[in-house]
């Protein structure tokens, strides 16, 4: 039974890896000015690359009838290949979470361990990771009309659909756990599920200031320039558009939204919660160098996925542990 319980364990963790591998290279892919590389979805011979020469030409012919190009027109062949491969990239090891989460499962079954609760498990998992991908060609779109530029908040959404994919996976963890006889609920239980609403909250504004490219206005810190307070908060007609159109006012909210965060941190600090509150100050610290350097791919990519493990870490944290967790 323990072993079985490990295996579980370490396949869940496996798919979450995967998972927040594929949200890595695809910060990597929309920092680099990748992501609009690939102007068509083919779930199944899309997993095939161009295999020589003429496939190529054919593949960077598509991408010159599309806006993107347009606005840079100097680009040659093989500028197009190397921003091919990272969203090629960031598609292949998407798709192969397919992989990931049901070999392991043929091998349960194998062993006749699996369980209707295995199951369900798995065709939510499917289903989220379908929705997924869709989300993914569905922001794309938004980059291949007259702006290149996908939309902020279609990046937004595709980002928290992932991040909600690894809650989901840090609840399964928690379920699996060995010990799940023990404590059914974490202490300061009320300030963990705060906390993992603020960083849902913080997550999402960084999705837009990413999007928005909001992060290369004010490369200053701690101030925004020479104010504290954005000096332009009104520069749209409607308080819509100043509230999710206006980088400023995006950049702004987010300071805010860290600093509440960092209080958190010593909080979660003075309580124990060490990796919480480490994992907090850290993801503090590089997004200020995310700021200042104005947008390294590799420290913003890190910025991204701190934050994802964190939300993880705190989905763990707060979830009860089940004590069915090994019953059909």
């Amino acid at each position: 039974m323990r072993n079985n319980v490990r295996f579980r364990q370490v396949w869940i963790l496996s798919i979450a890896f995967v998972v927040l591998a594929t949200m890595g290279i695809g910060a990597m892919t929309r920092l680099t000015g990748s992501g609009l590389s690939i102007v068509e979805w083919k779930p199944l011979s899309g997993v095939i690359p161009p295999l020589n020469e003429m496939a190529w030409n054919q593949e960077f012919l598509r991408y010159q009838e599309f806006p993107e190009f347009k606005s840079n027109p100097n680009i040659t062949l093989e500028g197009f290949k190397t921003i091919f491969w990272w969203e090629f990239s960031h598609r292949l090891i998407a798709r192969s979470l397919i992989f990931v989460i049901l070999i392991p499962f043929f091998f349960l079954i194998l062993k006749r361990q699996a369980t209707r609760r295995d199951f369900r498990k798995l065709v939510l998992l499917l289903l989220m990771g379908a929705i997924q991908g869709a989300l993914g060609w569905y922001m794309v779109q938004s980059g291949l009309v007259q702006v290149p530029r996908v939309s902020h908040f279609r990046l937004m959404v595709h980002f928290l659909w992932a991040s909600l994919i690894i809650a989901y996976l840090a609840g399964w963890l928690r379920e699996e756990s060995t010990d799940s006889r023990g404590e059914q609920f974490p202490q300061n239980r009320l300030f963990i599920q705060a906390l993992s609403g603020l960083c849902l909250g913080q997550m999402a504004l960084g999705a837009l200031v990413a999007g928005s490219r909001a992060g290369y206005i004010y490369n200053t810190f701690p101030k925004l320039g020479d104010t504290w307070l954005p000096q332009r908060f009104l520069i749209f007609p409607t308080l819509t558009e100043n509230l999710f159109y206006n980088q400023i006012n995006l950049q702004f909210f987010h300071r805010v939204g860290a600093w509440l965060m960092v209080i958190a941190a010593v909080y979660a600090l003075i309580k124990k919660y060490h990796l919480i509150g480490s994992l907090i100050l850290i993801q503090f610290v590089l997004g200020i160098l995310t700021l200042v350097l104005m947008v390294p791919p590799p420290v913003a990519t890190l910025h991204q996925l701190c934050g994802v493990v964190l939300f993880f870490v705190l989905r763990y944290t707060l979830l009860p542990k089940s004590l069915k967790a090994n019953t059909p």
